[in-house]
């Protein structure tokens, strides 16, 4: 790690903040007071957290919000309830490889309540950070990006960390920052998917576009699989979380504990996405569709890659 005792960095208290809580994190999602100087330890101090970079400037937005810690969505919580802004040059990071384990996956697939699981058994795990996602969505592609997104995962104190679904559009920028990355990536029955990308839209997605989504992200699995070991996990396998799957996944993440049955079924019995627009209650009175159910069946039979598919030994897809 470099020594940063006599670096002086900016701390900004917020004085108003965006409303929108499903933008990529951007500096200029909050408005900010006078600085004051603080030392560069600050960073490491636990109520600080990577917020997102600062790309004209060249630089990594932290904010010290209260306890976050098993917020749903983890960069929603930091824009609801950021009380300062740290602005640290990339020049100030911290050095040295990262080693958390990552999630990659196509979204609606039980990727929140995948991590709840081992959170259950006293594993650190966290949601959506979105630095990582303004990386891979930012154009044109900036590979001197990795290493920042090192030295910003070095201030996550988790040993997961859930990646939003638009991360699939540069996977390897993303686990090129770890030495080495340990990598899932989890997938779901088609149909069934689109069907919930359907309902969460409120039923206004159209087939095409989901088919599109879909293929760019087992071409994200494509890319990892052919530069790394990657684990494929399907959602039909733990959705009713039981011990021997959910044991199967601590081992990978390194963890040596445990966790009862009793426990994964309080976990699988409430909605790992509640008080968020993506939750059950949220979308009860949305109906099903099933001329869409077909429409992108249909569309998925003839414009999915079937070569990929069979190369990986895809089930359901």
């Amino acid at each position: 790690m470099k020594n940063m005792k006599e670096t002086r960095l900016s701390e900004y208290p917020v004085r108003l903040r965006t409303q929108n809580l499903l933008s990529i994190s951007d500096p200029h999602d909050f408005i900010l007071d006078a600085a004051q100087a603080v030392d560069s330890s600050r960073i490491f101090d636990p109520d600080v957290s990577p917020y997102c970079f600062d790309l004209a400037t060249r630089s990594l937005l932290c904010v010290s919000p209260p306890d976050i810690s098993g917020a749903t969505f983890f960069y929603q919580a930091q824009r609801q309830l950021a009380r300062s802004v740290i602005d640290v040059p990339f020049e100030s990071l911290p050095e040295g490889p990262a080693s958390q384990a990552l999630i990659f996956s196509i979204g609606r697939c039980g990727s929140t309540l995948l991590v709840r699981a081992p959170e259950a058994a006293g594993v650190r795990a966290v949601s959506e950070p979105d630095f990582y996602r303004q990386a891979a969505c930012h154009k044109p592609l900036d590979i001197s990006l990795r290493s920042a997104i090192t030295g910003a995962t070095r201030l996550l104190p988790y040993s997961i960390i859930k990646l939003h679904l638009e991360c699939n559009n540069a996977p390897l920028l993303i686990a090129g920052a770890f030495d080495p990355p340990r990598i899932m990536f989890i997938l779901r029955d088609p149909v069934d998917w689109a069907a919930s990308l359907r309902r969460v839209s409120r039923n206004q997605l159209d087939p095409g576009w989901a088919v599109s989504l879909l293929k760019r992200g087992l071409l994200a699995l494509d890319e990892l699989t052919r530069n790394y070991a990657v684990r494929i996990c399907y959602y039909e396998d733990f959705r009713e979380l039981g011990t021997d799957h959910i044991a199967d996944v601590l081992a990978w993440t390194g963890w040596p504990g445990t966790v009862s049955r009793e426990t994964l079924l309080k976990v699988a019995a409430k909605d790992a996405q509640e008080g968020t627009i993506a939750s059950r209650a949220a979308v009860r009175d949305v109906p099903d569709d099933p001329p869409f159910r077909e429409a992108f069946r249909r569309e998925w039979s003839r414009l999915r890659p079937a070569e990929l598919i069979a190369r990986l030994q895809l089930k359901f897809v």
